[in-house]
């Protein structure tokens, strides 16, 4: 079967998987914790409350549960070596990255050498000048300036030749970073990263700031330092944590939970100048934090600097103390990312129209787009874009006369970065992982390259089964939702990779009133079942609207609250739809 979905194609059905539940185990923790017993089996489900331990560190993530930093491997060398630069006076320079996981960890590596008495240089790559990671020729113009020691964050795992090149140039290198090696690793004085195939850090998977604030509490820890002043400098840095873990999108589970949980709380009450400026511009008027505040209003306004300017911007931005320079940072990321969403909005139009052009033909099953002088910096978010509308792995790439460069992105099941090992002969280079991957190539090739691919991904999408599975946490009666269980499921905040927001499945529901399409294609009705009503909305879910006019439906959701005249109620948001199974 052809696996593209065109615009006017029918919505495939999903595959609905219901965690097994484990009633004895979920009864025993519902009266241990005087939890809802809906969240009980969703938890038990899920299986993170093997024990009382794992679920009071789950059910309430505490600043104690975080692990001694001196279980990454390499961590003393590097704190011994930097401790050493900072005694003798020799020039640091903390190399990082120009995504919000790389500005915010730079930011903090900064910060707690600038607190143990150094002054240092700060390099953070042009994503279209530099390219990603360090940079041979940066690595040149640092030793020109007298640099004696880099320090890398959320970088340099794979950076052989660029610190080989530092070595010769009597710079010593600390990497500190939580990407996997490509291969063979890099001779620095220490190699700090949780996921080090040869000394794992479970079973957390830190981001780049997440390994940078480790290295500040070890650094912290050996130093002088009083311990009053040494905890405040590292409560005052979570507000930063929160933000690259979120926005690198790693599991909010085990240390990260921790770090989000109190991040939220210290993003609302920063002392940051900066971050004050950027809630304000992104019009932010809650008075609690959610990983959304970062996923849709900071995190994309730090990211357009990285993207389309200037990545020191963001850097700045976080860093200031003067409230005049912070409140003109924030406006011009805001600008920023404002002219980045109408590149990004200019690009899909323009690729949408080739992406129907291709599907036209029966033998497209993946989507190759190119286009001259489109911007380098939003062609990630296009391909993302594309492989969501198409249900196919997309690339995009921004041509000139010579090369074209870009980004793919992968649909569940397809490797992309295989499928790009396979292509190899057509490409100049490539890399990332399963469902992501960055790659240049001649222009002159591309139209051989999407042959290329498209051949491959045919080969596979033949053996694959691309019905799509939603993961379902928990059948329920209609009885069972009720404020009580609403208010503990927000227990299990916050909600991200790794930690979904759970989702219910309830059967046997009936429309009380007629389903209507409101909006851009969203549904809306009142739901019977049994003896409870609900009102419900289903987003973009306006295709549904015949399931719940013929009879009775099964249905996925998730419980919202909905305030209206100061009175609230229960609303179901739904998921997903069908005629009912009985």
């Amino acid at each position: 079967m052809h696996p593209s979905r065109s615009p006017n194609s029918p919505v495939r059905a999903n595959r609905w998987q219901v965690a097994p539940a484990q009633d004895d185990v979920a009864r025993n923790i519902a009266q241990q914790f005087g939890l809802h017993p809906v969240v009980a089996r969703l938890l038990t489900a899920r299986g993170w409350l093997a024990d009382r331990l794992n679920a009071e560190s789950f059910l309430a993530p505490m600043l104690k549960q975080l692990r001694s930093p001196f279980e990454l491997r390499d961590l003393d060398a590097a704190g011994e070596r930097t401790h050493e630069a900072l005694l003798n006076g020799q020039r640091i320079c903390v190399y990082g990255d120009y995504d919000v996981d790389g500005v915010t960890a730079t930011a903090l590596m900064v910060g707690v050498l600038r607190l143990l008495g150094g002054d240092p240089k700060v390099v953070i790559p042009h994503r279209i000048n530099d390219g990603y990671g360090m940079n041979l020729s940066r690595v040149e113009q640092i030793a020109a300036e007298g640099c004696d020691l880099i320090i890398t964050v959320d970088t340099g795992i794979s950076a052989v030749a660029e610190i080989s090149r530092a070595h010769e140039l009597n710079i010593d290198v600390i990497v500190t970073d939580h990407h996997l090696a490509a291969g063979e690793l890099p001779a620095a004085v220490a190699l700090v990263n949780p996921n080090r195939i040869d000394g794992v850090y479970e079973p957390t998977r830190l981001c780049g700031v997440g390994v940078a604030f480790k290295f500040a509490h070890a650094l912290l820890k050996k130093s002088s330092l009083g311990e009053d002043q040494a905890k405040q400098f590292l409560l005052a840095q979570l507000d930063l944590v929160a933000l690259g873990t979120v926005a690198d999108v790693v599991p909010l589970t085990g240390e990260n939970r921790v770090f989000v949980r109190y991040g939220l709380d210290a993003i609302l009450n920063t002392r940051r100048p900066g971050l004050r400026a950027l809630l304000e511009v992104s019009r932010y008027q809650q008075k609690t934090a959610t990983p959304e505040l970062i996923g849709f209003g900071l995190g994309p306004r730090l990211n357009a600097a990285g993207r389309t300017n200037d990545p020191t911007l963001a850097f700045h931005l976080l860093t200031t103390e003067d409230p005049a320079e912070a409140r003109r940072l924030a406006i011009k990321l805001d600008e920023l990312n404002t002219e980045r969403r109408e590149i990004e909005s200019t690009i899909l139009e323009q690729s949408v129209r080739q992406a129907d052009d291709l599907l036209q033909r029966s033998d497209t099953f993946t989507l190759v787009i190119g286009g001259i002088g489109w911007h380098l910096g939003v062609v990630g978010i296009g391909a993302g874009r594309l492989t969501e509308k198409y249900d196919v792995p997309a690339i995009v790439l921004a041509c000139d006369d010579d090369h074209a460069k870009g980004s793919a992105r992968s649909v569940p099941g397809f490797d992309i970065h295989e499928a790009l090992i396979a292509c190899g002969e057509h490409l100049l280079s490539y890399g990332g992982h399963s469902a992501a991957a960055g790659l240049k190539l001649k222009t002159s090739l591309l139209p051989t390259f999407r042959d290329a691919v498209n051949d491959y991904a045919q080969a596979r999408f033949q053996t694959m089964d691309r019905t799509r599975t939603i993961h379902v946490d928990a059948e329920v009666t209609p009885g069972e939702i009720t404020w009580s269980l609403y208010g503990d499921l927000q227990k299990l905040q916050p909600h991200g990779e790794g930690n979904p927001e759970p989702l219910f499945l309830m059967r046997a529901v009936e429309s009380a009133t007629p389903p209507r399409i409101v909006g851009r294609n969203h549904l809306k009705m009142r739901l019977r079942a049994g003896n409870s009503a609900f009102d419900a909305i289903g987003f973009s879910l306006g295709h549904l609207k015949p399931t719940f006019e013929s009879g009775r439906a099964d249905i996925l959701f998730r419980p919202r609250e909905n305030s209206f005249n100061g009175v609230s109620s229960l609303e179901l948001e739904l998921v997903d739809g069908r005629p009912a199974a009985r």
